[in-house]
């Protein structure tokens, strides 16, 4: 990424402490975004209005952990089947153990609700509510989400056909045999844009792009939490540097994932959050979400106008 000096110095300290999780998430900064520095990755976009997506960086569609951006899988299980009541809150203190694993948050963010744990991506709020998840019903949202299903005429990344792993490694994307690839994320978000409702998804290549529209089914309460946590997040939370004037009106959500040596890192979002006409994807090939797949969302989103 040809960081250096205090850049350097930042990125070593958070890649540090990223590697003490075993609940790896999107981790939340307050320095701003550095317009200078050089991310590597890609970029995907859809208009909400005609199912057509765009590639800016080419036509590569790769798969790989999503981290944090499981977490709106998660929160979906939770306000749907109603596991935890509305505006219930769990402690987060920065760490928890369970199972003699340690999940850790950058910061400790006390009593802390739904919406806010996707906002601030909380691993131990997460962590917690993994205990009463069962990874089974996470699968068959995943599913719902289109996290099995081609997209675009692209196969599907990795899906299990059974459970494999325990809730909280599916709950914080850690889990190797769920690997999604960048446009089942995209859809993901479009998904939480459009409340479940969306056209046929097609590149500007596809020889008929009159194929099937794509529905999944949640209650509002769920749509809402996903919809709240996404806006809060980009405008206190973990997306807090994507657009700190809120020109584009955006909701997102932030995930890091291990990737050998080092970090991958996503973002997933859609705008105008007041009524979605775009959705978008950025997967960052080296780097957490704040150190690289925000500064190169935020590359992509502020180089044109968005009719």
């Amino acid at each position: 990424m040809g960081l250096t000096g205090s850049n350097r110095s930042n990125f070593t300290g958070r890649r540090q402490f990223l590697k003490s999780l075993l609940g790896v998430g999107s981790v939340l900064e307050t320095q701003p975004v550095s317009a200078e520095r050089q991310v590597s990755g890609d970029f995907y976009w859809v208009d909400l209005r005609t199912g057509q997506i765009g590639f800016p960086t080419g036509t590569a569609v790769k798969a790989g952990l999503p981290g944090s951006l499981m977490k709106v899988v998660a929160a979906a299980v939770i306000r749907d089947r109603n596991i935890l009541p509305a505006n219930h809150t769990l402690e987060c203190s920065g760490r928890i153990v369970l199972h003699k694993r340690s999940y850790t948050c950058q910061v400790a963010h006390g009593a802390i609700s739904l919406t806010e744990a996707i906002a601030y991506s909380c691993n131990v709020f997460f962590a917690q509510a993994a205990e009463v998840i069962d990874p089974a019903q996470f699968l068959e949202y995943a599913e719902r989400f289109g996290l099995t299903d081609p997209v675009a005429g692209f196969a599907s990344g990795p899906a299990p056909t059974r459970v494999q792993h325990d809730a909280q490694s599916y709950v914080l994307g850690l889990a190797p045999d769920l690997k999604p690839q960048g446009l089942q994320l995209l859809r993901m978000a479009a998904l939480v844009a459009t409340h479940g409702s969306l056209p046929f998804l097609h590149s500007a290549e596809e020889p008929n792009p009159h194929g099937q529209p794509f529905n999944m089914q949640l209650s509002p309460p769920a749509f809402a939490v996903l919809n709240q946590g996404m806006q809060l997040a980009c405008r206190e939370g973990t997306a807090k540097n994507l657009d700190p004037t809120n020109r584009l009106r955006l909701a997102a959500k932030t995930g890091t994932a291990p990737h050998g040596n080092t970090f991958q890192s996503w973002i997933v979002g859609y705008f105008p959050y007041d009524a979605p006409r775009y959705a978008f994807c950025a997967r960052a090939y080296q780097g957490t979400s704040q150190d690289a797949a925000v500064p190169l969302a935020q590359k992509f989103l502020f180089s044109t106008e968005w009719p």
